[in-house]
């Protein structure tokens, strides 16, 4: 990762409800990535919201649709919501 200080911040939501070890998987995958910063789980599953996942990264080598193929490799139907 380049040292530009910069971050930003994007919020992906599921649309089907995960298994536990799924959300374990996704959150280990994301954090390991070269420019995240942090990714974390937010919350329980919502019928119309999905699972969660607050990712914070370094846009000056990554972008949001970088993190949005992840988790698409994955097997995750997801979005991204914005922040």
């Amino acid at each position: 990762m380049n040292n530009s200080n910069q971050v930003s911040d994007m919020i992906f939501s599921s649309i089907r409800k995960l298994e536990h070890d799924e959300l374990l998987l996704i959150e280990e995958t994301l954090a390991a990535m070269e420019c995240v910063l942090s990714a974390h789980q937010g919350g329980e599953h919502h019928e119309h919201h999905g699972h969660h996942y607050k990712v914070a990264y370094d846009p000056s080598c990554m972008d949001s649709h970088t993190i949005l193929e992840k988790l698409k490799g994955l097997g995750v139907e997801a979005r991204m919501i914005g922040l």
